[in-house]
């Protein structure tokens, strides 16, 4: 066995063109970053667990992302994902002029518009307070509102640090791309060390905003490294109008998602306190391996997916995408059932002690064992989006993704009243096996049906 991890690591080795290469600009780079991601993330829950148990101070913290992460999501992730890695692909390949022209854009227009939609939000929030978190007492809200304004902020910083996120995918530069999260969690980490015993429960935040100022600082510097430079730039040009017709598919995929989420939090938020965190904490463990496997060979295919589709290289667009997903099925499959076995040894190791109780672990433990079976539904969900924006298609993903949604809400509505916070992820799991049939069937016809349409242009 041993001597075929040695063997495995030569080929890729050799593949990639030297350890150098290996190391920054393929898929285990962005495994080796996700690692170390979750590490600190880990001892961030620790952390929280410990000083502050499953109760309302986390439940607060906790719904205050949900408003900022739908802004991010809807106003500027759309593009990034959806649209920017292939056309930034493609004009790089020309002119390293015109695709920095198309970053100033892309930052231009998507930080405009989320400092306009932060602040009117956050002038309106008392008035909708009692909508997003029904269950919260009068002290929670204030708190709530308070959090909330001040994490306004972030979705502004994360999308400059997104574009150049963007910009590092698409030139392989896995290695920095993946330490930015990192970095992130160690903000935070310091906010709950140094911040909170000083500031309370507003220190949590400003450590969380000095993670994000880290996660931009990590990318900004390979980037200008490039030769990328910003300048405010609001022009519009025929880019920009495919960037707008490529993200309005996909916002509306994005916005669907941060409901679900923020559904799901106004759910936890009417069961019995703590629920809000213990949700918070078993999706978190759940999305390690779709992070350190799924999403970090999804990452890695999409850049090789983008320049198959630009060359039309249809045939082995397919094989790609088929033999990826194999991989995602069969590495997810069997984390996930490692992971299902030794959910309650792990929660009580990572986040057992301290104010966070045995009934908090074991809740907590249970929760996450139902959503093992969410996880390789949910990686291979990655790889197949991935594969249609590559193809500039934007549309079938996102209406499927809105489909599966729905099938979640309704059937989260149905089983909360029997299952009560268990009925998250059983509910996830079952719009994900939608999600996933019929990408599958998406993406197959769409191969088939058109495989002449994405030759490159003389």
């Amino acid at each position: 066995m041993f001597r075929r991890i040695i063997l495995k690591f030569r080929r890729k080795h050799d593949e990639a063109g030297g350890v150098k290469n290996l190391l920054l600009h393929t898929s285990l780079a962005l495994m080796l970053t996700s690692g170390m991601s979750y590490f600190f993330g880990l001892l961030r829950d620790k952390i929280f667990a410990y000083r502050f148990g499953a109760g309302s101070v986390l439940d607060v913290y906790n719904a205050s992302f949900t408003i900022p992460d739908l802004f991010l999501a809807v106003f500027v992730t759309g593009a990034i994902l959806a649209a920017f890695v292939p056309i930034f692909t493609e004009l790089d390949e020309k002119s390293l002029k015109k695709s920095n022209v198309y970053m100033n854009q892309i930052l231009s227009y998507g930080v405009g518009v989320l400092v306009v939609a932060s602040v009117l939000f956050a002038i309106s929030l008392p008035w909708i307070v009692d909508f997003l978190v029904p269950g919260f007492d009068a002290e929670q809200k204030a708190q709530y509102i308070l959090l909330t304004r001040m994490m306004l902020i972030s979705p502004i910083l994360f999308t400059i640090s997104n574009t150049f996120g963007a910009v590092l995918i698409s030139i392989r530069g896995f290695l920095w791309y993946g330490l930015a999260p990192v970095f992130y969690n160690i903000g935070i980490i310091f906010g709950v060390l140094v911040l909170v015993p000083n500031f309370g429960i507003a220190g949590l935040v400003c450590g969380t905003l000095i993670g994000v100022f880290l996660h931009i600082l990590v990318r900004l510097i390979p980037t200008y490294k490039y030769g990328l430079r910003f300048r405010m730039n609001f022009s519009i040009d025929e880019n920009l109008k495919e960037t707008f017709r490529l993200m309005l598919p996909k916002m509306a995929q994005l916005a669907a998602w941060q409901l679900l989420l923020i559904w799901f939090v106004r759910l936890a938020s009417d069961l019995p306190e703590g629920s809000v965190t213990i949700y918070s904490f078993s999706r978190n463990f759940q999305s390690v391996p779709v992070s350190l496997i799924g999403i970090a060979i999804a990452l890695a295919a999409f850049s090789k997916l983008s320049h198959l589709a630009a060359d039309g290289e249809m045939a082995e667009f397919k094989k790609v995408t088929t033999t990826k997903g194999f991989r995602i099925v069969v590495a997810t499959g069997v984390s996930a059932i490692g992971l299902a076995i030794a959910a309650p040894y792990i929660i009580r190791l990572l986040l057992g002690g301290g104010a966070f109780d045995d009934t908090a672990v074991a809740l907590t433990a249970s929760m996450l064992m139902i959503y093992c079976i969410s996880i390789p539904l949910e990686s291979l969900m990655h790889l197949l989006a991935r594969a249609h924006y590559a193809l500039k298609n934007t549309l079938r993903p996102s209406l499927i993704h809105i489909t599966s949604i729905l099938v979640i809400v309704g059937s989260s509505q149905l089983l909360v009243a029997e299952i009560g916070v268990y009925a998250i992820p059983a509910s996830f799991s079952i719009g994900l096996a939608v999600q996933v049939g019929l990408l599958v069937a998406s993406l197959r016809g769409l191969i088939s049906s058109k495989p002449k349409l994405f030759s490159r242009r003389d």
